[in-house]
């Protein structure tokens, strides 16, 4: 169903000329190779591609991936095997399951969601109110520069 228009119209009867379009992998396509896509992509079949999209991937139940995704946003209530790097967030729906590593500033796993890999949310740092940014990881630092009052620092002096 490439160039399927979302339903969001104007108020007279006529499509708005701003609503997005996507395109349907059906239930019984298979897709091997790059998938380049420029659409929101639905995906009821199966396939295994390295994915590359401006827009929205949604694997649906029926949905099997196996590959690298690059996308604006995900939701999975599919199977995605392979690792999926998002500009805004990644959910895995409660009949989802995931395996790989997950790169995005938002991420939601909902209860009964299956999900094993890393996750890494770059962008902590534009996150934190204070605008402070957070430490590296690996590096404990103090929370204050004051020595600890210990009982064995007391009986020292």
């Amino acid at each position: 169903m490439a160039g399927k228009e979302n339903g969001n119209g104007n108020g007279n009867g006529q499509a708005n000329a701003a609503t997005a379009t996507t395109t349907a992998i059906g239930p019984s396509i298979v897709i091997k190779g790059k998938l380049k896509s420029d659409e929101d992509l639905i995906v009821k079949g199966r396939i295994e591609a390295e994915i590359s999209s401006s827009k929205a991937l949604l694997v649906e139940n029926s949905g099997i991936v196996k590959a690298n995704v690059r996308v604006k946003s995900a939701r999975i209530s599919g199977v995605l095997v392979g690792n999926i790097t998002a500009e805004e967030r990644v959910e895995i729906a409660a009949d989802g399951r995931m395996v790989g590593d997950i790169i995005a500033p938002k991420i939601i796993i909902n209860d009964g969601a299956a999900f094993r890999g890393r996750i890494d949310m770059q962008g902590l740092d534009e996150a934190h109110p204070d605008g402070e940014k957070p430490a590296k990881r690996g590096h404990a630092e103090p929370a204050h520069s004051e020595p600890p009052h210990t009982e064995a620092a007391q009986a020292a002096k």
